[in-house]
């Protein structure tokens, strides 16, 4: 009798869960420009008090996927340097009150690379950009922020991680989606 329950179940629990998902409305729109920014650093932190750079060598639209984007670049602290892929997905774009030509635009990223001890590092997390709406004067003036998770390729050792292409007065306030 359980299984027949969990059959019938099944098909409704991947309704909710896929049924919910809101398509990016801007697919149409190429952030590749803005996320690449300039190919200059991001810095941030680990943890509080460990200074962290990344930057990206490139950033290519997925064509199959138009808010999916494919990344690589390379990050550091501590003294290394590390190369990493991964790949950004657009969720959610909001206006932004009392600006009519700005907008913010949020999704989720995972970049894997660089060595530790235990193998390849993971970083994961949110990311959000506020941006021109006419995305061909985005190029001058986006602020883009990162905050996520640093994981150790066993997956033992993990920290949060932030970073940004300005110097954020508290990153806590920095509202993610």
């Amino acid at each position: 009798m359980k299984k027949k329950w969990l059959l019938l179940l099944l098909p409704l629990s991947f309704s909710l869960s896929f049924g919910q998902v809101k398509e990016f409305p801007l697919k149409s729109e190429n952030f590749s420009e803005v996320v690449l920014n300039k190919k200059m650093n991001f810095e941030g932190f680990i943890r509080k008090d460990i200074p962290f750079r990344l930057s990206f060598n490139y950033v290519v639209r997925n064509p199959e996927k138009q808010a999916s984007y494919f990344v690589a670049g390379q990050y550091g602290a501590e003294g290394s340097t590390s190369e990493f892929l991964g790949e950004m997905v657009f969720t959610e774009k909001y206006d932004v009150k009392g600006d009519p030509d700005q907008m913010l635009v949020f999704g989720d990223f995972f970049f894997a690379g660089g060595k530790s001890a235990t193998g390849s590092e993971m970083l994961k997390g949110k990311f959000r950009i506020q941006v021109n709406k006419n995305i061909q004067l985005a190029e001058r003036f986006s602020t883009l922020t990162f905050r996520g998770k640093r994981k150790n390729g066993a997956g033992t050792a993990e920290a949060e991680v932030w970073w940004a292409n300005y110097n954020p007065a508290d990153i806590s306030k920095v509202v993610f989606k």
